[in-house]
């Protein structure tokens, strides 16, 4: 699992900051086309591109789906309150969720709730299916829960705008 509090800060000059932009909007796009658009020797756009992924910056490279256009309208995000926990329950309820195909997001927050999740649905009832069968399996530890339905998303950007922010 990846422990985000503890992980160390990278330092990235301009070129890195222009490969990784590049990467962001086509992961696909080749160490050549990287180099015309960036206007980086290519040697040094696959040296950096190398660096970065060794550093774990660069962790994936992916396609986004579009749930909507696969048949899942439905894409809502869960949070739940955990109570009576020990750790084996708390690791049976988590490999539950990753284990699940239409669960397609988990995380351990901190605040009011202690996980968010993203569940993929066909239609309300197949949501509402999927709610019940992960309150119903651990309804000693699930204290409360609340769900919002994602209408309109207008930004998905895989944190490439922080790449610009000063801070």
């Amino acid at each position: 699992m990846n422990n985000i509090i503890s992980s160390p800060s990278i330092k990235l000059d301009s070129k890195d900051k222009k490969i990784l932009e590049l990467l962001s909007q086509d992961a696909r796009m080749s160490i050549s086309e990287i180099s015309k658009k960036s206007k980086i020797q290519r040697d040094s756009v696959a040296y950096r591109i190398n660096k970065l992924e060794k550093l774990n910056v660069i962790k994936f490279y992916t396609t986004i789906l579009n749930p909507s256009a696969l048949g899942f309208p439905i894409y809502s995000y869960v949070h739940i309150k955990l109570h009576n926990l020990d750790e084996s329950l708390e690791k049976q309820f988590v490999a539950f969720l990753v284990a699940n195909p239409q669960v397609t997001y988990v995380v351990k927050i901190s605040g009011e709730w202690d996980y968010d999740i993203t569940i993929a649905a066909k239609d309300l009832g197949n949501f509402d299916d999927v709610l019940k069968e992960i309150r119903y399996k651990f309804s000693k530890i699930i204290q409360n829960y609340s769900s919002d339905l994602i209408l309109q998303e207008y930004k998905f950007d895989y944190l490439i705008d922080l790449l610009n922010v000063k801070i």
